[in-house]
């Protein structure tokens, strides 16, 4: 029988254990946060019309700690020398889709979902490497994806996430075949809804839940299919989807968590009835007209048109427009484009920067970068990067405190206290803004919360 106090010198050194850590976790609390000085770079600072030449950023952990003309002192710092490069905020995309990877009856019948979780990672880690360092995405299981970005197992920007869109039976992205089944009627779950590519939703208790659901997944918005699309077969282009008291109930649960609600929608009534019901970001809008431009700037809502899809033909966005009637209404979209851009143009609308490239190739997501392109067309550089960068900055910031997982700065922005997501870039893209439609060769350093993910300085 053991002696009833041999269990005394374990217990001593359990007790000296437990009486060390709080003085081991403050001195791991106490570690200085890595740092890095960049040095001789001319400043784009989200906002102004010239560069601030001649200047140093210091980031210290995943935040700018110092903007200055002046020398920094930072012992032990990472150096970097720009070499008298541009240095700006990294690029915001307002309107990705990172897990569609085929059109849509593919994601709903032919695609395995280990392949498109996998494909979404691979895309997010290219996304970054063009310069994206934030992404809002307009609906997908993106949840998921941001999870792991966040949590460092991939790498790939930062995710506003809409996650699963809120569609109406018929409505855009009611994706089944003709032989597929109501399953309301049947009372069977539907398979695309477990895999959050959207829920279908009709009246107004149903388009609550939805949305709840929605935000219970940890959506940063949410997106009302609230007109006809493209992409999908069986919706006509100018139908309205949704009455104006269901998508009011989905924005008033927006609301309830500090949140907002987008939509997809090209005509005019349709967005007229969006605006009115509280939405505050409109995308696409390519058949808008001049009355209900002037609505949108009355409401200060955003305007996020994707214009690059105008450099191609109906034709060759077969990847994502795969048959006759969606080549005929890709053909109305492009069409109506220069218009839009015209009436947002004079009514001084918040115009977001978005791209809505989707498909099952790396090339369909790499088109991304010639949004450069065509809103250079309509825009000048310094709109374009304001675009990109502050604008869009404040459209995702709309997600309000509770739904917003970056709270720790500000994004799209060079200023103390923002978030250390950096580019550098070889030249001046206040006068040459194509430079940043060829990311592999002009961006020499691309930094995301403080982590250097390229650098070609060294």
């Amino acid at each position: 029988m053991k002696h009833p106090r041999s269990w005394a010198p374990a217990a001593i050194l359990c007790a000296a254990i437990f009486a060390a850590l709080p003085t081991a976790l403050r001195a791991q609390e106490e570690e200085p946060l890595p740092q890095t000085l960049i040095t001789n770079v001319n400043v784009f600072d989200g906002y102004s019309e010239s560069l601030q030449n001649g200047m140093n950023v210091l980031v210290e952990g995943n935040l700018i700690k110092t903007v200055s003309s002046s020398a920094i002192s930072a012992p032990g710092a990472t150096v970097i020398d720009g070499g008298g490069r541009t240095l700006m905020p990294g690029l915001i995309e307002a309107h990705s889709h990172l897990a569609i990877h085929g059109d849509l009856f593919q994601i709903r019948n032919d695609l395995n979902w280990m392949y498109l979780g996998a494909k979404s990672g691979a895309e997010a880690t290219h996304m970054l490497m063009r310069g994206f360092t934030t992404a809002r995405d307009a609906g997908g299981p993106t949840n998921g994806l941001r999870k792991v970005i966040d949590a460092g197992h991939v790498v790939g920007p930062r995710i506003y996430a809409a996650g699963p869109p809120v569609s109406q039976t018929g409505g855009h992205f009611d994706i089944r075949g003709l032989n597929e089944p109501n399953y309301y009627f049947l009372g069977v779950p539907d398979a695309k809804q477990f895999t959050e590519y959207a829920y279908l939703a009709d009246g107004v208790p149903e388009v609550q839940k939805a949305t709840r659901e929605v935000f219970r997944k940890g959506s940063s918005h949410v997106k009302i299919m609230a007109g006809g699309g493209v992409a999908t077969v069986y919706d006509p282009l100018d139908g309205l989807q949704f009455t104006p008291e269901e998508i009011r109930a989905i924005v008033v649960e927006a609301e309830k968590v500090g949140s907002y609600a987008m939509a997809h929608i090209y005509t005019p009534e349709a967005i007229r009835i969006a605006l009115e019901a509280g939405v505050k970001s409109i995308d696409h809008g390519m058949l808008i007209d001049d009355k209900t431009m002037a609505l949108l700037k009355e409401k200060d809502a955003f305007l996020v048109p994707s214009l690059a899809v105008g450099l191609f033909t109906p034709e060759e966005l077969a990847f994502a427009w795969p048959t006759p009637e969606t080549k005929a209404k890709g053909a109305r979209i492009i069409a109506g484009m220069e218009n839009e851009v015209i009436l947002a143009k004079k009514h001084g609308v918040k115009i977001g920067f978005g791209t809505d490239f989707f498909g099952p190739t790396n090339d369909a997501f790499a088109m991304q970068s010639l949004e450069f392109e065509a809103r250079a067309k309509y825009f000048t550089p310094i709109e374009i990067l304001r675009q990109v960068t502050s604008t869009n900055a404040a459209l995702v910031a709309m997600s309000g405190p509770m739904m917003n997982p970056y709270l720790s700065g500000p994004l799209g922005v060079i200023q103390e206290g923002a978030y250390a997501d950096i580019l550098i870039v070889d030249g001046n893209p206040l006068e040459d803004i194509l430079l940043l439609g060829d990311p592999a060769k002009n961006l020499s350093v691309i930094m995301k919360d403080g982590v250097i993910y390229k650098n070609t300085l060294d």
